[in-house]
C-alpha cells in the first residue's frame, strides 16, 4: 500500500481524502479510511489527473469556474472506447473546463505540455460529438454554467478506471472518489 518513486511514507489506504470501494462493478461504499477492505495481495497503481495543470491555468490567466464555485468539475461518460484488456472494456470519461473562447489555443498549448495528466483536450466545444447528451447533467461531479464568452473543453478524466470497471462488473476495487485525488510531492509540471 506504500507508493514507491512518489510521497515517501505515504500509505495509500489511509491518505486519499476519499475511497470509492466497488464490489461486482456497483459502488458499495464511500469511507475516509480504506485500511479494513484492502486485501493483503492488493495491486495499486497512481495516473495523472487534468488537475495538474490549473496552476499553469492560473498563471496564464486561464479562470476555473470550478474553483471559483468551489464545485468539483463535472465528468461525463463518452462514446469514445478504451483500448480494452482481458475483460476489462469501456468508454472514455471526460471533465469539463468552461474556457474563453479566446483563450483556446493557450489552453491546448498549456495542457499539451501535461502529457502525463491527460494532456491536451479530446473534443472542444461539440459534447454530442463525444456523446454527451446533457452536458448540464453530469455522472460525476457538479455542474458548470458555460458563459456566453466560454467554449466547454473536455479532457480525458482519471474517473475512467471507475467506469471502466462498472462496466466490466470487477469483483472488487478500491478507487478515489471522483475529486478526491492522491497527493504526491512531485511539482505539476514534473514528467516521468
Amino acid at each position: 500500500p506504500h507508493p514507491i518513486g512518489v510521497a515517501r511514507g505515504a500509505d495509500l489506504r489511509t491518505d486519499v481524502p476519499k475511497y470509492a470501494i466497488y464490489k461486482n462493478g456497483a459502488l458499495y461504499k464511500e469511507v475516509n479510511d480504506a485500511t479494513e477492505y484492502w486485501p493483503e495481495n492488493s495491486v495499486a497503481f497512481l495516473i495523472g489527473c487534468s488537475f495538474s495543470y490549473d496552476g499553469a491555468f492560473q498563471d496564464a490567466g486561464i479562470p476555473l469556474r470550478s474553483a471559483e464555485k468551489g464545485r468539483n468539475v463535472p465528468m461525463y461518460r463518452t462514446n469514445l472506447p478504451c483500448r480494452s484488456s482481458g475483460s476489462l472494456k469501456g468508454n472514455m470519461v471526460v471533465s469539463m473546463k468552461p474556457i474563453s473562447a479566446i483563450d483556446i489555443a493557450k489552453e491546448v498549448e498549456i495542457t499539451s505540455k501535461f502529457p502525463h495528466a491527460h494532456g491536451s483536450p479530446v473534443c472542444v466545444g461539440n459534447p454530442k460529438a463525444i456523446g454527451i447528451v446533457d452536458i448540464n447533467n453530469p455522472e460525476w461531479g457538479d455542474t458548470i454554467e458555460i458563459g456566453v464568452e466560454e467554449v466547454p473543453v473536455f479532457h480525458a478524466c482519471g474517473v475512467t478506471p471507475q467506469s471502466v470497471l462498472m462496466d466490466s462488473k470487477v469483483p472488487f476495487a478500491i478507487t478515489h472518489s471522483p475529486g478526491y485525488m492522491f497527493i504526491t510531492d512531485l511539482p505539476s509540471d514534473y514528467v516521468i
